[in-house]
């Protein structure tokens, strides 16, 4: 089953801006820029184009996140190397933020002109609830130019005061869910990628689009480490391929029964896409879950239907020498002031529409 990804300037840009002016309409004033029709710009195929991209950053590296201590150090230092973006609803943000932090709610991360006001010449530090959309965001961005990180676990890690973080409480312990460790081997499912029908030479335009298309379905991205061992109870993970994406020594150590191995930096090689099936959702393994949620932007952006596990392995097992990773509940050493705005937005829409 070969999977097409076409965008059509003109009809697509009109479904775009009626979804943003519904679900979004009193938290942005942009006017969007004017499409070229189809007759003007030819589609061609740009499948390739766009996953050097997205090889080149999950291949670099880069993938990373900042711990609570590290941001603090930063905000004491006022170091401007640093610029800190809030994605989280006004309101929230309006009622307590971290120190030197702008607001860009999630649903407007990939607007042309918040994008524009963003420097290149700074590390973007994304602070989200609990760190996943933030991750998310900090992948699109990177892969338009930026550089940019997410605070591990968002403000939940930052703070405990429970409406900053979404009323989603930080969990106080791992579930110690069971492992295995018999290997399942990888192989080629499909000798075709999803297509990416797009005008040529406008890689960069695709990624912002694709992120709004995204963004436009409020899709969260994440399955919970209950939701998901509750379907490999139930024998009902048919709709599910599990991609762990850890190094080979932990996967080998242990894992989650039916996942494979494709470590997070070799996600966007070609044999590892076509390891994908074209019609299963597929389930992102990390450590913290944080890097699942980049790879899962990555992906998404290829065409793929795609979900990171919540928290990663620091919340399923609690043995590090095994995930990998400190459980969840040796992660939040401290607590750290969130501060108020001295003046109050009306907001009562839901998280990232302000």
């Amino acid at each position: 089953m070969k999977k097409t990804v076409k965008f059509k300037f003109f009809l697509s840009a009109l479904l775009f801006a009626a979804l943003a002016l519904v679900g979004c309409s009193s938290s942005s004033s942009t006017t969007p820029a004017k499409e070229p029709s189809p007759q003007e710009v030819p589609l061609v195929e740009q499948s390739e184009a766009v996953r050097g991209v997205v090889d080149n950053y999950l291949s670099s590296h880069k993938i990373t996140s900042l711990t609570p201590e590290e941001l603090y150090q930063i905000v004491r230092a006022h170091d401007p190397n640093y610029f800190l973006v809030d994605i989280r609803a006004n309101g929230d943000f309006v009622a307590g933020n971290i120190e030197s932090s702008v607001s860009i709610p999630y649903a407007q991360t990939s607007d042309p002109e918040r994008l524009a006001n963003l420097p290149k010449d700074k590390i973007l530090v994304v602070i989200d609830y609990n760190g996943h959309l933030a991750a998310q965001t900090a992948a699109t961005w990177n892969l338009l130019g930026y550089e940019a990180v997410p605070l591990l676990y968002g403000v939940q890690s930052w703070t405990q005061d429970i409406s900053a973080t979404g009323y989603d409480p930080f969990p106080a312990e791992p579930l110690n869910y069971p492992l295995v460790t018999e290997v399942k081997a990888t192989s080629i499912i499909q000798e075709t990628l999803p297509e990416i029908q797009y005008p040529e030479g406008q890689t960069q335009d695709y990624l912002v689009h694709a992120a709004k298309t995204y963004l436009d379905r409020n899709y969260k991205g994440i399955i919970t480490a209950e939701e998901l061992y509750d379907s490999l109870e139930k024998g009902k993970t048919e709709q599910f391929f599990l991609v762990d994406i850890r190094k080979p020594e932990h996967y080998r150590a242990g894992h989650i029964e039916g996942s494979i191995n494709i470590p997070l930096e070799q996600l966007a090689k070609i044999d590892s896409l076509k390891s994908f099936p074209p019609d299963k959702r597929l389930v992102l393994i990390g450590y913290n879950g944080l890097d699942a949620s980049q790879g899962v932007r990555c992906l998404v952006t290829l065409g793929y239907d795609c979900v990171a596990l919540k928290y990663g392995m620091s919340y399923w097992g609690s043995e590090e020498q095994t995930t990998g990773v400190a459980p969840i509940h040796d992660f939040v050493q401290d607590h750290y002031q969130l501060i108020p705005l001295n003046y109050v937005v009306p907001s009562t829409g839901a998280a990232g529409c302000g």
